[in-house]
């Protein structure tokens, strides 16, 4: 008779609110996982953080050398318009330059060329009418490289979106750890004044830098 009086017997009473609550495991799942997915851009940034303060300390070996060379004359010719292509990809082969073409000048005698990239710089100079090339290359050490990294200067677009990656990611690893810390009765309020006292201390560095 129990199961067909209507009085529910041991059924469990249906939980009201779970979807308006936020939920600490959610919390704790994006939080692990966001910082898994960031770890290596955190380790990355906050050493080149470091060697970048340091840049004097730690500038590492940079190598210069001259470039010679003589391309097609046809390619610059007096006159006729400049084969820019053709001219940055001999560049590149023949002569072993990289990075990007930063700039492009085109004069009446000469055309000049200028590459940058992390941790690299060159500077060429192409006489229109004997192709004869001259330049100066400056290849930096794997810190100055790794700075330039960090800068974003020197970098393409590939780099640039990474760069926002790694900041996205370590700002939603931030939060998502305040929102798991939210949970945490027995910690919250200490936790939450150790966020705000790290927060003062950044603030007033800032203000007595200025």
């Amino acid at each position: 008779m129990r199961a067909g009086d209507g009085s529910g017997g041991g059924a469990p009473r249906p939980r009201t609110g779970v979807l308006v609550r936020p939920l600490p495991w959610l919390a704790r799942y994006l939080h692990t996982y966001v910082s898994l997915l960031g770890f290596a851009a955190l380790v990355f940034f906050s050493l080149t953080g470091l060697t970048l303060n340091h840049a004097g300390l730690l500038e590492g070996a940079t190598a210069e050398s001259e470039l010679e060379g003589n391309l097609p004359n046809d390619w610059v010719q007096a006159g006729s318009p400049v084969d820019r292509l053709a001219v940055v990809e001999w560049l590149r082969r023949e002569l072993g330059g990289k990075g990007h073409l930063a700039e492009l000048e085109v004069l009446e005698g000469e055309v000049y060329l200028s590459f940058k990239g992390a941790g690299y710089s060159a500077d060429v100079e192409v006489v229109r009418e004997s192709g004869c090339v001259s330049g100066y290359e400056v290849r930096m050490g794997l810190i100055a490289f790794m700075n330039d990294l960090h800068k974003g200067r020197g970098t393409g677009s590939a780099w640039s979106w990474a760069i926002d990656a790694s900041a996205v990611l370590l700002t939603l690893s931030g939060l998502t750890g305040i929102w798991l810390l939210w949970h945490v009765r027995r910690r919250r309020v200490r936790g939450l004044l150790v966020v705000i006292a790290g927060a003062a201390a950044l603030a007033l560095v800032v203000l007595i830098a200025e």
